[in-house]
């Protein structure tokens, strides 16, 4: 299921240790009712979280230069939700300790689900997802079709506790294979079959490394950068790719549905499904903005410092210095 090289024999006895305390912590904790869950436990990390103030200079001056028309107030409120947000998603995470032996995966509702498996039917098909709600729940998909193989794309943790840990988490379906970035396209060719078909999820609204040829997109009021690997994919292997909307519909429960951005065989202009996937992902922010991750440094870079770094750009997309 994994095709990570980092296996349990690496870790030495104290990170051992900690991760099995971790492990048993978190699976006695998902045995707990939900009015504890969400009552007790989500308050209790939502006050940690204000009172370390967690990333607040990132999270506040994300969230006042993305919506430059809302009040002070309202700034706050956002800041307040997102900070909320945080704890009940690492609740959520929390909780998936164990669920494949709880058998209580129905945390999601699929708005679209008997469309989406008729039009996805013996086609491999690429879904990108955003850091917006529990971004661990969309994979469970792979129970709600279990004939499908699919790829959950990671980027791997500095710290291998938390790497094994949340690769453990995820571990609650035959179907679902955990892959690195780096490993996508050579796992996909070397897995992908006719017997079934191939998801590969991948969460795309974080900001890659700076290049000569980083391309910028208008998103939330300011010059953008996306991981264009899902583009890059679609294009090389003519595969649909759909966008996931999510709507919370209480503590731990989301509706989701796949939209479509690009059906394998349109004829696009470079970086068009990434542009796609960004007006997309806009849209359902400013419908619930404290949903998103607000404390990812995902503005870290711009054109100009891409201009100091690279030099000029050239009409071939080439640099002068």
């Amino acid at each position: 299921m994994s095709t990570n090289p980092q296996n349990s024999d690496k870790l030495r006895w104290h990170q051992r240790l900690a991760l099995e305390l971790l492990w048993v912590n978190c699976y006695i904790l998902g045995y707990m009712p939900r009015w504890y869950r969400y009552g007790v436990l989500k308050p209790f990390i939502y006050v940690v979280l204000r009172t370390l103030r967690y990333r607040y200079k990132v999270v506040y001056y994300n969230i006042r230069y993305s919506f430059p028309e809302k009040s002070e107030q309202e700034i706050k409120r956002i800041v307040k939700g997102s900070y909320s947000t945080l704890a009940e998603v690492m609740v959520d995470t929390i909780c998936l300790a164990g669920a494949e032996r709880r058998g209580d995966l129905d945390h999601v509702e699929w708005v679209n689900r008997d469309e989406h498996l008729a039009r996805t039917a013996g086609r491999d098909w690429i879904v990108m997802a955003s850091h917006y709600g529990c971004w661990e729940y969309f994979p469970l998909w792979t129970i709600t079709d279990p004939t499908c193989h699919f790829m959950g794309v990671y980027h791997p943790l500095r710290s291998i506790v938390f790497e094994h840990f949340y690769r453990r988490v995820r571990n609650y379906a035959r179907n679902y294979h955990q892959v690195t970035m780096q490993d996508t396209i050579r796992h996909y060719i070397k897995n992908r079959s006719d017997q079934y078909s191939t998801v590969l999820g991948l969460i795309s609204d974080q900001a890659p490394p700076l290049r000569a040829d980083t391309e910028w997109f208008d998103f939330l009021n300011r010059k953008s950068t996306f991981i264009e690997g899902s583009e890059r994919i679609a294009m090389r292997f003519k595969l649909p790719v759909y966008f996931l909307h999510i709507e919370r519909v209480k503590a731990g429960q989301y509706r989701l549905r796949f939209d479509p951005l690009y059906d394998g065989t349109e004829e696009v202009e470079p970086t068009e499904i990434t542009r796609r996937y960004a007006a997309a992902l806009e849209s359902m922010i400013k419908e619930r903005p404290e949903l998103w991750l607000w404390s990812h440094k995902r503005w870290k870079h711009d054109p100009e410092s891409q201009v100091r770094r690279f030099g000029k750009m050239t009409a071939s997309g080439a640099t002068t210095k």
